[in-house]
């Protein structure tokens, strides 16, 4: 995971910009007060990957392609994301948690996951890296390796 830096609630109001600046650059800002941690500021599309990957994580076991050899990845177009997002009141996580839950479960490639979400392959990649999250590598391993 990112090194993350740790400053007060005085320093945060002093410094602004340069504390937005580094959450921006994916390096997590934690904001104390009398020595207690109070709230994290982090970039906002690590943010929406670990609530999605959270998601995930939080849904009943079910039959997936990563798990299960036997299935054919179903993959995931566009469309099906917009409708998740429209039934979702037009909130933009619920497109987030489409497309990582369809790579999570082995329907789609990481390039796919991140193509959908507007990202390269290598900037998905990269911020998996950091924020400590595993990567499916190869097709039908059924493994995840964490990059080095």
């Amino acid at each position: 995971m990112s090194i993350s830096t740790i400053i007060s609630k005085t320093d945060l109001a002093r410094r602004t910009h340069y504390v937005l600046e580094q959450a921006r650059r994916g390096r997590t800002m934690i904001v104390e007060s009398y020595g207690e941690e109070q709230v994290a500021i982090l970039e906002v599309l690590d943010y929406r990957i670990l609530r999605a990957v959270a998601a995930y994580h939080a849904m009943p076991p079910h039959a997936a392609p990563i798990s299960d050899p036997q299935m054919i990845p179903r993959g995931l177009d566009l469309s099906e994301m917009q409708q998740a997002i429209a039934a979702a009141d037009d909130d933009a996580q619920a497109g987030w948690d489409c497309a990582l839950a369809a790579y999570l479960d082995g329907d789609i490639s990481l390039a796919r996951a991140a193509g959908l979400l507007g990202l390269s392959r290598f900037e998905l990649a990269g911020r998996f890296q950091r924020l400590g999250l595993p990567l499916q590598i190869g097709e039908e391993s059924g493994t995840y390796y964490p990059l080095k």
